[in-house]
């Protein structure tokens, strides 16, 4: 479904088009929560992930590869479900070499959108989160999302609860 107003287009990115993805098991949200821009936000990650990791099932792995992007938002969601990541686990979550990764997360943490943190407990292990710059400009890109009428059918019925 288009849009009517061309600068909404441009602000959703410009296709007008929503993708119909079953994201009912992706959110990690309470569903009795009343919805609100950060559960929308979530909602909008969670299917994010999910919609990635299926275009990788379809057309196989390697293919598209977006690590920077995937590292903030696992970020993201491990944020809103209150865990602590390991920059080891950057890997796992971004599906690329252990190299890649923390390359990728010097790259970010240079940008200002990372921040580390050594264990106090165990100094060998490096944790890392979004930094307040990031969660801001997560914010905004959600919010703005959200604001979008493309939202994929489950993140629009929750958002308009």
């Amino acid at each position: 479904m288009l849009n009517d107003d061309p600068s909404e287009d441009r602000a959703c990115g410009g296709d007008g088009r929503a993708h119909d993805l079953d994201t009912h098991d992706a959110s990690a949200l309470d569903p009795e929560m009343e919805p609100d821009a950060g559960a929308t936000g979530l909602r909008i990650v969670n299917w994010s992930l999910k919609a990635r990791r299926l275009r990788e099932e379809i057309f196989g792995p390697g293919l598209f590869a977006d690590p920077a992007w995937d590292i903030l938002l696992d970020l993201f969601t491990a944020e809103a479900k209150g865990e602590r990541v390991q920059i080891s686990s950057l890997a796992i979550a971004a599906q690329v070499p252990h190299s890649t990764a923390i390359r990728w997360a010097r790259i970010l943490t240079g940008a200002g959108l990372l921040v580390r943190e050594k264990d106090p407990s165990d100094g060998r292990r490096v944790h890392v989160s979004l930094s307040q710059h990031a969660r801001t400009l997560m914010d905004e890109y959600l919010g703005r999302l959200s604001q979008c009428r493309q939202l994929p059918p489950e993140i629009a019925t929750n958002a308009s609860r």
